[in-house]
């Protein structure tokens, strides 16, 4: 959880400081927005790349070097002083970031008993929620009162301190069952359970990340609050992430990929009700908490969705499996992030909502025929 936590704070910086980078880099708020996408595009490419080759070598041996490559990364942001080095910077953190998050992921549900795999990865995944809490709200005051240099400068002493943690305490000797007899893991893509279950994630997170990418101006630019209450309400939306992270542990437990399309229902009326409500600060931010309360409902389900395809068809592909969720997730923060910036240049910050909308309703209705498709397949032994 620690190591997601960390993750967390590396990638979310951004979003909390755009308007600083903006002044610094003498860029447009849209160019600078594009940092996230390239984030979470490079995430998006490596990650299953990287984890294809984990499943033959030890987990913990993976991770060291996996953890220095994104502490270089994080020094290198730290140190840019120029658009170009931070977007460098950030696809070196990128790179490796999808990999760690697998492996803690793996490591999760290898220590856990199976009755709480649901629980355990949504604590892993609640590192990012606490992030959300702790080190975006933390990081952004940082950056507006000693500058984003030294916001990059903590986040980097605070995977230190992780990495040393890690080194004492996970199990050296955890490695997966590898056969190369059983094939690539690449095989698990080629099941419509999987390629069609990752578009979920990815159009689900395009949706929400179409509108939570600029949150940090919405806040500030459109309901005009300032960098204290910035702050104070990033930490408070983090406290409701870490609430919808334990909520998506519960949901796994209980068949959540069922009760999901009436989720995503809830969220596009949420999405089209705040456009109509930025006149009206207090309902524009009820709304927004509302949203916010949904995002991570969907992460523990699709995630053990894929391992249990994995597990029970293709057993090579379960660390690759793992990856899925994080990989398509991120790409969709791609997709949704540089549609934002498209709907920015054109239309202003007050329409990112009906992008959100649009990604939104695609994934709906691939979950209507994942859902019936994994009831034909008898993976749900209680559907």
């Amino acid at each position: 959880m620690l190591i997601s936590f960390t993750l967390g704070c590396g990638e979310f910086l951004v979003s909390g400081i755009l308007n600083d980078l903006a002044n610094s880099f003498n860029h447009s708020l849209a160019s600078v927005g594009l940092l996230v996408t390239i984030f979470a595009l490079v995430y998006a490419i490596c990650t299953p790349l990287i984890t294809l080759f984990v499943g033959r070598f030890r987990y913990y041996q993976t991770f060291k070097i996996l953890m220095v490559v994104y502490i270089a990364g994080l020094v290198m942001s730290a140190l840019a002083t120029s658009y170009l080095m931070m977007v460098i910077a950030r696809i070196v953190t990128a790179a490796v970031s999808g990999a760690l998050l697998s492996v803690a992921l793996t490591f999760g549900n290898a220590i856990a008993p199976a009755e709480k795999r649901g629980f355990t990865i949504a604590w892993i995944f609640s590192g990012f929620s606490i992030a959300s809490v702790v080190g975006l709200p933390v990081g952004t005051y940082v950056a507006h009162i000693a500058g984003w240099h030294s916001a990059f400068w903590v986040v980097a002493i605070l995977s230190i301190i992780t990495f040393g943690l890690s080194l004492l305490s996970l199990p050296s000797d955890l490695q997966a069952d590898y056969d190369d007899a059983q094939g690539s893991p690449l095989v698990l893509l080629k099941d419509p359970l999987i390629w069609l279950g990752v578009l979920v994630p990815l159009f689900w997170s395009a949706g929400i990340n179409t509108f939570h990418t600029y949150i940090a101006p919405i806040i500030t630019d459109v309901l005009h609050f300032g960098p204290v209450m910035l702050s104070t309400i990033l930490a408070i939306i983090g406290v409701i992430s870490i609430v919808s992270s334990q909520i998506s542990g519960i949901l796994a437990n209980h068949h959540g990929l069922r009760k999901m399309p009436a989720i995503f229902i809830i969220e596009i009326c949420l999405f089209l009700a705040v456009g109509f409500a930025y006149n009206n600060v207090l309902l524009a931010l009820t709304l927004i908490f509302l949203m916010e309360s949904m995002f991570n409902f969907l992460g523990s389900s699709i995630t053990i969705h894929f391992l249990d395809v994995a597990e029970k068809f293709y057993p090579q592909s379960v660390v690759f499996a793992s990856s899925l969720n994080p990989v398509f997730f991120n790409l969709g923060i791609s997709l949704g992030s540089a549609s934002g910036s498209v709907i920015i240049s054109n239309s202003g910050l007050k329409d990112i909502n009906y992008g959100s909308i649009g990604f939104i309703m695609v994934a709906f209705v691939i979950l209507i025929i994942l859902n019936r498709l994994i009831v034909s397949s008898g993976l749900d032994k209680e559907a």
